[in-house]
């Protein structure tokens, strides 16, 4: 079993912490100004190296955020949380915001068959991320197959970095495609890009059960004397079902192309804190503590902290029952679908100033018309 396996089997965040030596994000909020609600609700629990980049803009020294995607599907709401979170940092702190498009990873580990679908994904993908509102001029995006400098530095990078500890990351096997095997310099070569191209150092949102590749990417770095990528940690946000959310298991999540009426269904199966019946709910009240529909409240829409409240409270009282918390998270689904795919469609005209390398309008166009049909049947 590699480390990637065992850390996705282990929702022990304080084991995570101290068996690979990463910092609790209490030893740096007093840094921020103003902490992000998923930070100041330890959504963001962990880091490496945060308080270097966060000591560094106070003294002038700006920094790069990578984050990105690994396109073989569209993205679904807890994707936008993150790429939300991003962007805060990026208005915040002017951070400059790198988002590679990784269509050669899903190819190698043969989550896609054909490299022309993962386009497609790509492009749909940047642009819902890119309706998030991010600054064009302090933006920066590519497919990784189509921008050669990224091989450029693979390449070099490949160099520093041994079969045997890829071998211990990625679970890398003798049946493993070579395509596999050379993927982690890539991954490396994104990560490091600002660093390479403006002196920039980094900071990577991630979940905590991707954090081996960080270590990775940081061994890298020390060999090549450049800055090592530091890192911010989430926990995972639970699925609809309770269960890790997953792209390929379309009823833990909402995605951005799923109708009105898809979403209440969902919604309508999720798992929740309530009790039996409703006069059990009513008398002794609610378990948000256990409820998905709270979770996703409170990750993804209730920023402030007093109407988070109010909706505890009302639910531990049993004044409000479940179906009303459904209700709600419904409609909030739908209001912020509505006006997302409005947005995709103004940044699609601008989408050739975010990305690093000529773009396939064609695709762009289709998925313009795709978005079009959706907010005619869907409102």
């Amino acid at each position: 079993m590699n480390e990637v396996q065992v850390l996705e089997k282990s929702m022990d965040y304080d084991k995570l912490v101290k068996e690979f030596g990463v910092s609790l994000i209490d030893t740096v909020i007093d840094k921020f100004d103003n902490p992000h609600y998923l930070i100041r609700r330890r959504h963001f629990f962990a880091h490496r190296d945060l308080d270097k980049i966060l000591d560094g803009y106070k003294n002038g020294k700006k920094f790069a955020i990578v984050s990105g995607r690994g396109p073989s599907n569209p993205i679904h709401i807890g994707h936008l949380m993150i790429f939300k979170f991003v962007k805060w940092f990026q208005d915040a702190y002017g951070a400059e915001v790198y988002l590679p498009l990784s269509d050669d990873e899903k190819y190698v580990f043969g989550k896609i068959k054909d490299l022309n679908i993962a386009e497609y994904y790509a492009y749909d993908n940047a642009l819902d991320m890119l309706a998030l509102g991010f600054n064009p001029d302090k933006t920066h995006i590519f497919i990784s197959s189509k921008y050669l400098p990224i091989y450029q530095h693979a390449i070099a990078i490949s160099r520093y970095a041994t079969f045997n500890t890829v071998k211990a990351v990625f679970g890398f096997k003798g049946e493993t495609n070579p395509g596999a095997i050379f993927y982690p310099a890539i991954q490396a070569a994104h990560i490091l890009l600002p660093t390479f191209d403006k002196g920039l150092p980094v900071l990577v949102p991630i979940a905590i059960d991707q954090d081996p590749y960080i270590r990775l990417t940081r061994d890298i770095a020390e060999r090549l004397k450049v800055t090592k990528p530091a890192a911010i940690h989430s926990k995972f946000l639970r699925g609809l079902d309770g269960k890790p959310m997953s792209a390929s298991n379309p009823e833990t999540s909402i995605f951005t192309h799923d109708s009105n009426k898809e979403i209440k269904k969902k919604v309508w199966r999720a798992l929740t804190g309530g009790r039996g019946t409703i006069e059990e709910q009513r008398r002794l009240g609610g378990e948000p503590e256990k409820c998905v529909v709270f979770e996703w409240l409170r990750l993804l829409f209730l920023a402030e902290d007093a109407e988070l409240q109010r909706v505890y409270d009302e639910c531990t009282s049993g004044k409000r029952i479940c179906g009303d918390t459904k209700k709600e998270l419904t409609k909030l689904l739908i209001d912020f679908l509505h006006e997302h795919r409005k947005k995709k469609l103004e940044v699609a005209k601008i989408i050739d100033k975010f990305f690093m390398h000529e773009i396939n309008q064609d695709i762009v166009n289709q998925i313009v018309e795709q978005t079009e049909k959706e907010i005619e049947q869907y409102g």
